[in-house]
């Protein structure tokens, strides 16, 4: 029986990478850059919901990606509900978008990765900058970490 172990561990993180996978080929952006996005974002959990802003913002952050509730109504057109969020699969898939919604607007760029974080519809031009160029470089720096590993 303790030769089933990583046939076991095997089979369980096969979705999981096809999930990372998927939402990368299907929306044309990076896997690893995906990850070290959720890294960033709920250090991998897909049960994270951060409320620290929602007095400020009015807006909560959502699982694994941490998909901002300012999404919720477009999403709702398509069927989907806030607790479809914790299923770690589709909230790659709608990270995956709106980073390709992102790099529609700004080019391929770290300005484009900045802005998954903060839309700035609050930020005076300034602070928007500097929040983005802050996220951008602290999910380049974990992109640099997951380089040295395998991708997810």
């Amino acid at each position: 029986m303790h030769h089933a172990w990583p046939l076991l561990l095997f089979v369980i993180a096969l979705p999981a990478h096809a999930c990372w996978q998927d939402a990368a080929r299907r929306y044309g952006v990076d896997a690893q850059l995906l990850y070290a996005i959720a890294q960033h974002e709920s250090n991998l959990n897909p049960h994270a919901i951060n409320r620290s802003h929602a007095a400020r913002t009015g807006s909560i952050d959502i699982g694994l990606m941490q998909i901002n509730s300012r999404w919720l109504p477009l999403l709702a057109r398509h069927g989907l509900r806030e607790a479809d969020l914790l299923e770690p699969c589709l909230n790659l898939q709608v990270g995956a978008w709106i980073l390709a919604q992102g790099f529609q607007r700004y080019g391929a760029t770290w300005e484009a990765v900045g802005a998954y974080h903060a839309g700035c519809s609050r930020l005076s031009a300034p602070d928007c900058v500097a929040t983005r160029t802050r996220y951008a470089n602290a999910v380049y720096r974990r992109l640099q970490a997951t380089a040295r590993r395998p991708t997810p």
